[in-house]
């Protein structure tokens, strides 16, 4: 065999090794866009996420993200698995429901019906 690698010009080169996972699996999202109703959007770098915070109560749910220079505050319904796909840096976008367009809270969907930006005060 080795013959024959030295034929095809690279002898030290080897049987190709399968990855774990495809490569695509690798490449994460390097911002976070905010999407509302209205069409406004804004942009937040993962790279300046430094906390985040899940709070169930009642029907409603709420995610605080805590950026170096913003506040990020995510309300709505079912948002446990929303938390964990930005703790792994996952989701590239996060679309606000209007409210007048939810129809059921027991849809098992994650549903974002509040976002607020705020800028963190540094003085």
């Amino acid at each position: 065999m080795r013959f024959d690698q030295m034929k095809e010009g690279n002898p030290a080169e080897g049987e190709p090794q399968a990855s774990a996972l495809p490569e695509e699996e690798f490449i994460r999202p390097l911002n976070l866009c905010l999407v509302w109703p209205d069409g406004k959007r804004f942009f937040l770098s993962y790279s300046y996420l430094i906390a985040g915070e899940f709070m169930t109560g009642g029907e409603q749910n709420e995610i605080t993200l805590f950026f170096t220079a913003y506040t990020v505050v995510l309300k709505g319904y079912e948002l446990e698995p929303l938390f964990l796909m930005l703790s792994d840096h996952l989701l590239s976008q996060v679309v606000v429901t209007e409210a007048r367009y939810t129809t059921s809270k027991d849809t098992g969907l994650p549903m974002v019906t509040e976002m607020r930006v705020e800028s963190v005060d540094k003085s």
